[in-house]
């Protein structure tokens, strides 16, 4: 007998033998089936589901497997009844890749089999009415690819037959499925056409898109029906098939996206892109707030005495940019300085700015923001929030949910409004602190933030709150088994009473918050994947947010004791000086972060869970395809199509249109030419030099100017947390990729939210793109003790994962120790 036939008769059968889905499981039977016919199937060899794991059959396995040499294998279960046109079971079922040696192998195939007898297998097949899951598993030599990535023969979203929808990826898929990058999107009909790019670059051309797709439609026609494919490509360029299951489910809508132009009308002036808060074009729903940030803005201005108007954000081609606006709305001409001196005393305009300087610094109008921060904003905020977050939208009238939605877009412009006093107030006094520091002990800006870092407890709570999730899953063996081996949220809460008291507490008070500054975006009580892998790094790394804290208020303190030294000998004044402005900075401080919780995160979270209640209704009616529709219309728009119930769908499919070019067009940094420098602020009187001069430092210290990033060499930034961090880079490069951050690692991004601050205890040392002293990510890693460099230019598009870095966040330098290839 052959060594094929001898395989067939045993427990562990070829690939090509493996054709009765009863034995070799639907997965292994249709790929037998597809290379049969010649598809590009890798070999194989299948356990049975039938057979025993004992000595003889493990031998026969690690025997079957050797015939490949000694190269890594993929381990993938076949489940009895997976891949079914009516259940797919998709991504319940175990696969193990990168698998070397005896012992890694047979160890894989166990966990295969076990993830047959999981809570959520056995959930899915009480809700399909099958029996208890079988399974055989199949090992297969892992392909070395250089992409990889999932394609559907009709679009998974509309419906539409005549187009294949490809994600992809770069390396293996296992990073697609599990969340771990986010892929370029294509759309392959008569041309195949990139609709979004990954962040990770260009991982498809044109022609393999088409290869994947042709491959797609080939298994469809074979199969009869539309097929969700797994495809890799190698280095050669061949593609190859790793699995097909059917389609179980389409959208009847059969609506195609076809990308709409989207002009950019510029305006008069210098622009420029606005990407730390808005990295992606803003969805209409949440246009319905945007302007109350220019409107606050303007006001403030006004009231501290600014001899600016606000400033301005306009949507340019799709993508938001912003300008200051000079007083009076136009750039002034260059002037003589002795004409800047009598404007600034005689122009009526400029004499009414320097009045208000001095009423509000005589007044104190920082500080009084501030208080009034704690004593009434903050809690009127949380109050309406939990309110409207209590709220039973699906059992609300037509009239109650428009209402509802109405009070969600209010408390998101007063949040709006409330955040950027804020900012006028932390201006004044950190500006006012800074300037105090400098002059009378020398400190420069890093030394400055010593003296008050640590005081943002509301930046840390929330790391706080999950690193005593975790100690309670530690001590709790069944929730801890759960946990390490994938369950859902709700099986590792089940396994313990304890556990599930404590994340229930955690998803109340730090869940129902917005990830990014538009209410389209999914909450983090919404993505419970991202909380169960914050919670396997806590348990994996030896992160202990608390020490972390108390090293920082520990630095905070011996910072206080050498600068009151210092004053010892100096004047009775400059002492002071210093301690009235640090009582007003360690007050201001904190709130730079704090703020955010109560202003924007959570109001955009209930205008999120208000707009998709009002999408669930208008699916239900037909007026849109689907419930995220409603992030395609303005809040007025909702609220008027509950009432009118007139159809959707069109206003939805041009925005999509409008939104796929957008992102296939992303426009420049700036706009137009820079302005002139600004006259010497030595030529304004007292009170408004004081607040330029506060205004342009705390400007500089949020939104450095742009420049370009190093192309050779050490990567170079500013310093925005001390310390040095030598360690393994891994990019995120925005909310959807925090899962493929691991314990230790330095963390580089483009630029980060305070949300952003549940990754941090994680974290080794920070690297960004954008953002100064007083971004959000500087402060975060400040209050986390995190060596961090911050407005490098390029750190994400030299640096990769894997690479060793460097950083030194005391000098803002990051050296490149080692790259890997790629």
């Amino acid at each position: 007998m052959t060594p094929s036939t001898i395989l067939h008769l045993a427990a562990v059968l070829d690939l090509d033998a493996a054709t009765d889905p009863a034995t070799a499981g639907r997965k292994a039977a249709t790929l037998a089936h597809l290379r049969a016919l010649g598809l590009p199937v890798p070999d194989g060899v299948v356990l049975r589901a039938d057979a025993g794991l004992d000595g003889r059959v493990a031998d026969l396995l690690v025997a079957a497997a050797a015939r490949w040499g000694d190269v890594p294998l993929a381990v993938r279960s076949s489940g009895l009844d997976e891949d079914r046109a009516d259940a797919s079971f998709a991504g319940l079922y175990e696969t193990v890749l990168d698998v070397r040696g005896r012992d890694a192998l047979l160890a894989a195939v166990e966990r295969c089999r076990a993830s047959a007898s999981a809570d959520r297998v056995a959930r899915y097949h009480g809700s399909s009415g099958l029996e208890a899951a079988t399974i055989a598993v199949l090992v297969q030599p892992l392909i070395d690819a250089v992409a990889a990535g999932v394609a559907f023969t009709a679009d998974p979203v509309t419906g539409a037959r005549d187009v294949v929808t490809i994600d992809a990826v770069r390396g293996l898929g296992e990073r697609l499925v599990s969340g771990a990058a986010t892929p370029e999107h294509w759309q392959v009909g008569q041309l195949a056409t990139r609709i979004a790019p990954s962040p990770d670059g260009t991982v498809l051309t044109a022609a393999q898109a088409e290869a994947v797709a042709d491959l797609a439609r080939r298994a469809e026609a074979l199969l009869e029906g539309p097929q969700d494919v797994e495809w890799a490509l190698d280095a050669a360029g061949a593609v190859h098939l790793l699995q097909a299951r059917p389609v179980t489910t389409l959208p009847t809508s059969t609506r195609v996206v076809v990308p709409v132009e989207v002009p950019a009308d510029l305006p008069p002036g210098y622009w420029q892109r606005e990407a730390s808060h808005a990295p992606l074009p803003w969805t209409p729903v949440n246009r319905s707030w945007l302007d109350q940030r220019g409107r606050t803005l303007t006001e403030v201005c006004e009231e501290l005495g600014l001899l600016v108007d606000g400033i301005e954000f306009r949507d340019i081609g799709g993508w938001e940019y912003q300008r200051i606006i000079p007083l009076g709305g136009k750039e002034p001409p260059k002037a003589p300085a002795w004409v800047t001196w009598l404007a600034a005393r005689l122009a009526p305009p400029m004499r009414a700015r320097n009045a208000a300087a001095l009423r509000a610094q005589d007044q104190d109008l920082a500080g009084q923001w501030v208080r009034r921060w704690h004593e009434q904003w903050q809690p009127d905020l949380t109050r309406r929030t939990t309110e409207l977050l209590a709220v039973d939208r699906a059992g609300l009238s037509d009239d109650a949910l428009a209402a509802h939605l109405r009070d969600a877009v209010t408390l998101v412009r007063d949040g709006t409004d409330v955040h950027f006093r804020l900012h006028g107030a932390l201006c004044m006094e950190l500006s006012r602190f800074y300037f105090t520091c400098r002059d009378v002990l020398g400190l420069d800006i890093a030394e400055t933030f010593r003296l008050v870092s640590g005081t943002s407890h509301r930046s840390t709570a929330p790391a706080r709150a999950l690193a005593e999730v975790a100690g309670l899953i530690r001590r709790s063996p069944e929730a801890l088994a759960r946990l390490r081996e994938g369950a859902p949220l709700a099986e590792v809460q089940a396994a313990d009473p304890v556990v599930a008291a404590a994340l229930d507490a955690y998803l109340r008070d730090y869940g129902c918050r917005a990830l990014q500054y538009d209410a389209a975006e999914p909450t983090i009580d919404e993505r419970p994947g991202l909380i169960l892998g914050l919670l396997r790094d806590q348990l994996e790394g030896d992160a202990d947010p608390a020490a972390k804290e108390a090293a920082v208020a520990r630095d905070r303190e011996e910072a206080l004791a050498a600068a009151r030294r210092s004053l010892a000998g100096r004047p009775k004044a400059d002492a002071e000086r210093f301690e009235r402005d640090l009582a007003a900075a360690t007050a201001a401080y904190p709130v730079r972060e704090d703020n955010e919780f109560a202003t924007v995160s959570r109001p955009l979270a209930v205008l999120h869970h208000a707009a998709l209640a009002v999408g669930i209704r208008l699916a239900e009616r037909g007026q849109v395809d689907q419930p995220d529709d409603a992030f395609m219309l303005e809040a007025d728009e909702l609220i008027a199509a509950l009432a009118d119930r007139d159809d959707q769908r069109e206003v939805v499919l041009r925005r999509l249109g409008e939104r796929a070019w957008v992102l296939a067009h992303p426009g420049p940094d700036v706009y137009g030419p820079a302005p002139a420098d600004p006259p010497p602020l030595s030529l304004l009187p007292g009170p408004t030099r004081f607040a330029m001069a506060a205004f342009l430092w705390t400007t500089n210290q949020i939104f450095p100017p742009i420049r370009p990033g190093d192309t050779t060499g050490p990567i170079h930034g500013v310093a925005g947390s001390p310390g040095i961090y030598t360690g393994t880079v891994r990019v995120v490069r925005d909310e959807t990729e925090f899962a493929r951050l691991r314990p230790g690692d330095v963390l580089v991004c483009p630029s980060t939210s305070p949300v952003w601050s549940v990754l941090f205890p994680s974290v080794g040392a920070l690297v960004t793109d954008s953002g100064g002293t007083l971004s959000h990510p500087a402060i975060i890693a400040r209050e986390y003790g995190v060596p961090a460099v911050v407005a490098t230019a390029s750190a994400t598009s030299r640096l990769g994962d894997g690479d060793v870095v460097r950083v030194d966040g005391t000098n803002g330098i990051v050296t490149i120790v080692s790259t890997v290839d790629r």
